[in-house]
């Protein structure tokens, strides 16, 4: 997540939370919400980022805040974020990033999380609550980035001394990258002509291609390097390697599907 000065409706500068591979405007660092700086509707305009000093009250309390003051917006987010990708890898497939799921997430989670048990509690009411929309709670969107930011980040990682075989992976939060393929990466077959998109799990990485099991009784299929991007749609999310290189069990995907 990226954080940059920029210009709102009413000429004051608010510290701007962005995702790093959009510059989509996520929030602002206050409590005054992203519509200081675009009307609802509309897109954010990068000419709007500034490199002056912010002049926003709120996002001045913020950035100036002595020690033990209220922490910044995006620490607490990262921190709640942690806690639900713990729990993800504690339960062995990678956390759901849509609304619904992640509403169940925040619920169950809730009760263990200590001091921040009011926060969980409340994020999870306010998910698909007509008169408390989780888009009103300004650390929902922030969560989810700093979640997509970490699936990112184990997306581009591989065993050491894999063959280097590229596939498109989606971030939830938006943006496209080319991932590295691993062995126990899952890919989606591209569905678009024949409307079924199975997914197989990745069993070896060659120099000449990749070996995929798509679990169905036959053994694993080969395609060749110049075979899996036209072949393939994406990279799907997963639990992280194990120090061995293996990956955990995965069930369910957090990446966005056609």
């Amino acid at each position: 997540m990226d954080r940059r000065n920029v210009t709102g409706l009413n000429g004051r500068i608010h510290e701007a939370l962005l995702n790093s591979h959009t510059g989509f405007l996520i929030d602002v660092a206050c409590d005054a919400t992203r519509y200081t700086v675009v009307k609802p509707y509309a897109l954010f305009d990068p000419a709007l980022l500034t490199g002056a000093p912010a002049t926003c009250t709120g996002c001045r309390t913020i950035l100036d805040a002595a020690p033990g003051a209220p922490r910044h917006p995006a620490d607490i987010a990262r921190e709640c974020a942690d806690i639900l990708l713990a729990d993800a890898d504690t339960r062995g497939y990678p956390p759901a990033l849509d609304d619904e799921g992640l509403r169940l997430a925040l619920a169950r989670i809730a009760p263990g999380t200590g001091h921040l048990r009011p926060l969980f509690e409340r994020l999870a009411r306010g998910v698909y609550d007509p008169q408390n929309s989780y888009r009103t709670q300004p650390l929902y969107a922030l969560i989810r980035e700093h979640l997509a930011d970490t699936l990112t980040e184990r997306a581009l990682k591989i065993p050491a001394n894999t063959p280097k075989v590229l596939v498109r992976y989606l971030r939830y939060t938006g943006g496209e990258l080319q991932a590295p393929v691993g062995a126990g990466d899952r890919l989606t077959c591209d569905g678009l002509a024949s409307g079924h998109w199975p997914r197989g799990t990745v069993t070896a990485v060659e120099n000449s291609g990749i070996l995929v099991d798509f679990h169905d009784g036959y053994p694993p299929r080969r395609y060749r390097r110049h075979e899996v991007p036209r072949c393939f749609a994406f990279k799907v999310d997963r639990a992280p390697y194990t120090n061995t290189g293996a990956c955990r069990p995965t069930r369910g995907a957090s990446s966005r599907t056609p």
